[in-house]
């Protein structure tokens, strides 16, 4: 609660500031709907009368949205992001919107997506509500602002912010909202792979299921096939490493959002699944083990035994090994080499030999009476 408190307060604080100078501002958005509903919030918005050229002489400041006529504002070690008045006069690709600025609260307000969005507090404190975003509130319901067909086709994203505050609030979608959105739900093939995976992991990673439930219940996903088959592969509760690894493992591909690290790891995971989790793959995969530790719970294995397995091992890496890599291999030739190096590790963990020189060396004449 302190830490809540401490950013409204910073961001109560900022807008006083600003009021001082004799322009208007508001704290606005989730930071506002958050606060309302006693939930831990440290992005604050704020919406101002005050030109960013203005501000920018009077606050710390860090261009990064002048272009929507925004930027981010450093106060009391904090950064806010602040706008101008502003309103939508038209988008590109049910996305981007083409803006400018207006000079008070309430056209600002219309151009926002939820009612529960559009809440504003001035520098008392006071609530500014011209949408009925209160009731909505209370009555738990995600409801569009207008008409919700037009915000759908305006930005197709609300579609899937629709469904993100649905699981993180366990609010219902108002019932002409919902209509909307099924009617829309084609105009999320227009958005990037990233965008929708960043709200593909907000909902699954969400509080509560009921996204996820609209999406299934609804086929809401029909026209993003790709996340479609995610769902259908992991689900409410998966993390966003999980999400990737849950994908690889069902369809032995990767992902259609995935970081070369995480291929790494979704190619030891397959081999220590394919290997039951043997002796010498947990030996090899260790690194896997402790970091995907959660996903590998979810393969009903017990992975406090896999760890105990692991530091129970007469030898943790091949910098162990009582003979080094060339002496092993000396004689050896091609893929003779790998597989000499191989097997001798296998024969330590499998305590057939110990980690001794002698022993080693004594098993290795096996490979040279074989060649």
């Amino acid at each position: 609660m302190g830490v809540r408190m401490n950013y409204i307060d910073s961001g109560i604080k900022l807008i006083s500031e600003i009021k001082k100078f004799g322009y208007d501002a508001y704290l606005i958005g989730g930071c506002v709907r958050d606060y309302l509903l006693d939930i831990s919030c440290n992005d604050i918005d704020i919406t101002t009368s005050m030109p960013l050229d203005e501000l920018k002489t009077k606050f710390s400041f860090i261009d990064n949205g002048s272009n929507y006529l925004s930027i981010t504002i450093k106060f009391e070690g904090i950064n806010f992001e602040i706008t101008h008045f502003r309103k939508d006069i038209s988008y590109i690709d049910h996305r981007h919107p083409i803006v400018e600025e207006v000079n008070n609260l309430y056209d600002d307000t219309i151009r926002r997506d939820f009612t529960i969005n559009a809440l504003a507090f001035d520098y008392t404190k006071k609530i500014i509500d011209y949408h009925n975003g209160i009731d909505d509130l209370k009555n738990k319901l995600i409801r569009a602002i207008g008409d919700p067909y037009l915000r759908f086709e305006e930005d197709a994203l609300r579609i899937l912010r629709a469904l993100h505050f649905s699981s993180k609030l366990n609010f219902e979608i108002e019932k002409n909202t919902l209509d909307a959105l099924k009617a829309k739900s084609y105009l999320l093939s227009s958005l990037s792979n990233e965008r929708i995976f960043d709200y593909f992991v907000k909902i699954c990673e969400a509080k509560y299921s009921l996204g996820i439930d609209y999406i299934k219940k609804y086929d809401l996903f029909r026209y993003i096939p790709d996340f479609n088959d995610w769902l259908n592969a992991t689900g409410f509760g998966y993390t966003k490493e999980e999400l990737v690894y849950g994908y690889y493992l069902k369809y032995h591909k990767y992902p259609p959002i995935i970081s070369n690290k995480e291929k790494k790891f979704c190619i030891s995971l397959l081999e220590l699944v394919n290997n039951n989790f043997d002796d010498y793959s947990l030996y090899k995969n260790k690194e896997t083990v402790y970091k995907l530790s959660k996903f590998i719970e979810r393969l009903n294995v017990n992975v406090k035994d896999l760890k105990k397995k692991i530091m129970d091992m007469p030898i943790q890496s091949d910098n162990d090994l009582a003979v080094t890599k060339l002496e092993m291999t000396e004689g050896f030739e091609g893929e003779m080499k790998s597989a000499v190096i191989n097997e001798v590790i296998k024969a330590i963990l499998k305590r057939k030999i110990k980690n001794e020189r002698v022993e080693i060396i004594n098993f290795i004449e096996g490979f040279n009476y074989a060649k």
